[in-house]
């Protein structure tokens, strides 16, 4: 497990002495604030999403209703 540290550290440090923390805190300031906007592109995504089921309920409802408006008057037709 420490030989997985130290190559892992290694890996990162690409050759340096020192740990690169301002690189760190940069790159995750970068990340945390794609995060954020990620995070509101979702949101306004579920929202859509949930307008649309909405609006698709409500046409099959319409369909349902206008076939079963119309179904009788069929029978009706077909009696004569």
């Amino acid at each position: 497990m420490l030989t997985a540290k130290k190559d892992y550290l290694k890996g990162v440090m690409n050759g340096k002495t020192t740990i690169p923390t301002k690189a760190w805190k940069e790159e995750y300031s970068k990340l945390t604030a794609e995060r954020k906007t990620l995070n509101q592109r979702y949101l306004a995504l579920k929202e859509e999403v949930k307008e649309a089921e909405k609006i698709r309920k409500s046409v099959y409802s319409i369909l349902r209703q206008e076939q079963r408006e119309w179904q009788p008057n069929r029978a009706q037709d077909m009696e004569r």
